[in-house]
């Protein structure tokens, strides 16, 4: 029985070709897009599922609330230096307590018989301080070797990947060293582990021993004598490990406890009030509040966005499907009438036409699946995520797969059947079934309103995060970015001393504008935050402030201004300061010449150093950020970079000296340039996919529809001949014929415009206050996606109108 079904099926569809492909098609597009989506969506929530005591570990997170109105002043994963041991301390029910800290961008060099034949090698993340512990909390799988030995200093363990760069293969790096920084601290290979899965927020390449970091930072592996809890660890973390059973609520009942006795807040007067919360490891990927350590994470928010317009483009060509379905059911009527004569009951007749569609739907996900296989790299090159189409072992995949035909079936055949098979059997065998009597025609127009609300809505929000992306292009950030490149310096104290050497050097190239050495440029994600204490008052200021570094030519090189004051002076030596006019208004002072000559210092006993200038506000991250309380000053200690100002018309030239002085004064370090204006650029990455993905699927809906409208006009085409050649025997032009086609479908889409414009207002004017600094809609957008809606789909239905409408007339009156 289901074999004739499908027999039957194929027939109807191969009688109706073009409309059959138009379903095909328009399914196919909405499916495969919906599983690039799905795809996408899965792999941002499967980061860590491999960890097999995945519900066993935690993360230490913090949040400072303001001790006066108790508002969030900030949430953060970074620990005090004591936290982790203190915790093994307090805590002895926790199986497994571990502390990394970032190492973040380092030179790594591998000696070789002498200094020509060392390798060199510029790792950009996956670095890291660890203890033994952290390779019990996580699984790695040990290839060589193991985690035990890194409870010494200059001991080291490496990824499978970077340990064959390093010695050509994993099996020649046991027993061997790696140097660490121009320092080039000594680290002895003790372990070898597989890879970690793309899809990890613990992306360890490089697991140098915490002694190692205790014995650089306090010289002594085992910790500062004196331990201070108010400072924070950079880009550390602390992870633990619950025992089976533990009920970690109890745990973290004794949190504020513990964080009263050890932080001592209260002795200190200290103007926040800090919280020590246990963040599970199945939230920390998509919990945004805290940050990651890759900080690759969509946020759930743009999560839910991609499941709407997944669920959006199924539904377009839903919709589609049964626009054309009952559309044709006239020219169906006589052998619907046969069947019923001949004793089919509605039933049977509605199974029928279900696996009509289910035949459909299913070339439809076929063709869906090699579409997405196709898309899927592009995709993945645009995320920069590894995703993958694995339907053998991701079962989750085929389960989407099924529950999509499924659904699409139901969804899109349930109505043309039921249509189709209420026909009168007598009115259909005498033709009396018309697109009037079947009725549906308001459905059809409900439908097609319906597309284009999802398709202007998708249109709206492409222009408004394109328009937000340009206005990050365009905003002035207080600094020149433009031209500017940052070189990476060694660390090493005696390369140190020939920074300055190096400045003149780079100075007294052709086609430098200007030198900076600097602790960073203007603009970068994280930095250094302090106490502050002003004009030799005891109490600190209830906020902190951003420490920035840069030698006396720093606001020459950025186009930097000064609102108030002079430069420190080249031969400081009292660390004269600069301030930005945030800070000054955090202050509470009413001008920019009020805090000129007034001490600032960043500890209770620390020394107090002279404002002499006020810079005018810039932005210090992106611009969805606010502009932080800055403190600018010289200090040759805390430099690592030298910014360069070239000549925008000989870049590449100026380039290439550039690099052959920076190699001749430090020839055994790598020559590291890197643009400023892109590193800015990947303060926004996130938005810029946003911006891409959003004109993907805001054309694959458009498409979707206009293929629809394409054959409700071609099928109107057919049913509308007798009454076109009339029209034009009795003298009607060819636009006249265009309008008749036209004008129904031009109303509709006003109608959708009406639905989306305020619903497209609503939703996007909420992502825009996510920004700081953002652009505004303005009713342009909104005029140009109405605009572009029309546009298209009247190219849509034109070709199909032009061609009725030249159709000789008298072909026309023969047709019937």
């Amino acid at each position: 029985m289901i074999n004739t079904y499908f027999k039957l099926s194929f027939r109807a569809l191969w009688r109706k070709k073009s409309f059959s492909l138009l379903n095909i098609l328009g399914l196919a597009i909405g499916i495969g897009a919906s599983l690039l989506i799905f795809l996408v969506i899965r792999y941002e929530m499967s980061y860590d599922d491999y960890q097999t005591k995945r519900d066993r570990i935690f993360r230490m997170v913090t949040t400072d609330r303001s001790r006066s109105n108790g508002e969030v002043v900030w949430q953060h994963s970074m620990i005090p230096e004591p936290l982790a041991k203190t915790l093994r301390q307090d805590f002895s029910s926790l199986e497994k307590v571990s502390a990394m800290q970032d190492i973040g961008e380092a030179q790594i060099y591998v000696p070789g018989k002498n200094l020509s034949d060392e390798k060199r090698f510029k790792e950009r993340h996956g670095i890291y301080f660890t203890d033994p512990l952290l390779y019990d909390i996580f699984d790695f799988k040990w290839l060589d070797g193991n985690a035990t030995g890194i409870t010494a200093p200059n001991t080291v363990v490496l990824s499978q990947s970077l340990a064959n760069n390093y010695f050509g293969s994993y099996a020649n790096a046991m027993g061997k060293t790696i140097l660490l920084w121009s320092y080039r601290i000594p680290l002895r290979v003790v372990g070898i582990y597989k890879d970690l899965p793309d899809n990890t927020d613990v992306p360890v390449k490089i697991g140098a021993s915490y002694a190692t970091y205790m014995k650089i930072r306090f010289n002594n592996v085992n910790g500062p004598d004196n331990e201070d809890w108010r400072g924070l660890s950079g880009n550390s973390q602390c992870f633990v490990l619950l025992p089976a059973n533990q009920n970690i609520q109890t745990l973290q009942a004794r949190m504020p406890a513990f964080v009263k006795t050890h932080y001592r807040q209260d002795e200190d007067k200290s103007t926040l009030v800090s919280s020590l919360t246990f963040q599970p490891l199945r939230e920390l990927h998509l919990d945004t509040r805290f940050g990651t350590l890759r900080g690759d994470s969509l946020s759930p928010r743009e999560l839910w966005a991609l499941a709407l317009i997944g669920i959006f483009l199924l539904l377009v060509a839903c919709i589609n499907f049964i626009n054309l379905a009952t559309a044709q059911s006239v020219t169906r009527s006589k052998e619907i009438g046969v069947r019923k004569v001949l004793g089919s009951d509605r039933g049977q007749l509605v199974q029928h036409f279900l696996y009509e569609t289910a035949l459909i739907t299913l070339i439809a996900l076929i063709t869906g699946c090699i579409l997405a296989a196709i898309a899927l790299p592009s995709l993945s090159s645009l995320m920069n995520k590894q995703l993958t189409m694995d339907l053998l072992h991701i079962p989750s995949i085929p389960v989407f797969l099924v529950g999509t035909f499924i659904v699409v079936t139901l969804l899109a055949g349930f109505y043309p059947a039921m249509v189709l098979s209420g026909f009168n059997p007598v009115a259909a065998i005498k033709s009396k079934i018309s697109a009037k009597t079947v009725g549906g025609i308001s459905l059809r127009r409900g439908l097609v309103v319906c597309q284009f609300v999802i398709a202007q809505l998708l249109v709206i929000g492409t222009l408004v995060v394109v328009k937000q992306m340009n206005f990050f292009r365009s905003q002035s950030m207080g600094f020149q970015k433009d031209a500017i490149v940052l070189l990476d310096l060694p660390s090493d104290s005696t390369l140190k001393l020939k920074y300055t050497y190096l400045r003149t050097r780079m100075a007294a190239v052709p086609g430098v504008m200007a030198a900076s050495l600097c602790g960073s440029e203007p603009s970068t994600r994280g930095g250094q935050y302090w106490d502050l204490y002003f004009n030799n008052s005891p109490e600190r200021q209830p906020f902190s402030v951003k420490i920035m570094r840069g030698d006396t030519g720093y606001l020459n090189t950025f186009r930097m201004k000064l609102a108030a004051g002079r430069l420190p002076y080249a031969s400081d030596t009292t660390r004269e300061l600069l301030v930005n006019e945030t800070l000054v208004k955090k202050l509470g002072l009413k001008s920019n010449n009020e805090i000129i000559g007034k001490m600032i210092a960043f500890d209770r006993s620390g020394k107090q150093s002279p404002v002499t200038g006020v810079l005018r506000d810039f932005n210090d991250n992106s611009l969805a950020e606010p502009i932080a309380p800055i403190v600018m000053g010289t200090d040759g200690a805390e430099y690592s970079t030298l910014a360069l100002r070239l000549d925008p018309g000989h870049v590449n030239a100026t380039l290439a000296k550039v690099q052959q002085v920076f190699t001749e004064v430090y020839p055994t370090y790598i020559y590291d340039c890197a643009f400023f204006d892109s590193r800015i650029s990947h303060f926004y990455a996130a938005e810029a996919m946003t911006a891409q993905l959003f004109k993907i699927f805001a054309f694959l809906a458009i498409f979707i529809s206009c293929l629809g409208l394409y054959g409700l006009v071609s099928f109107m085409a057919v049913q509308k001949t007798k009454e076109v050649g009339i029209r034009k025997v009795l003298g009607a032009s060819v636009q006249h014929i265009v309008y008749l086609f036209s004008k129904e479908f031009t109303v509709l889409i006003g109608i959708a415009f009406l639905i989306a414009a305020p619903a497209g207002y609503y939703f996007m004017q909420k992502w825009l206050e996510g920004f700081h600094y953002h652009t505004h809609m303005g009713w342009g957008i909104f005029v140009l996606a109405i605009i572009l809606s029309i546009l298209v789909a009247w190219a849509a239905v034109g070709y199909k109108a032009i061609k009725a409408a030249l159709t000789n007339p008298i072909k026309s009156l023969r047709s019937e």
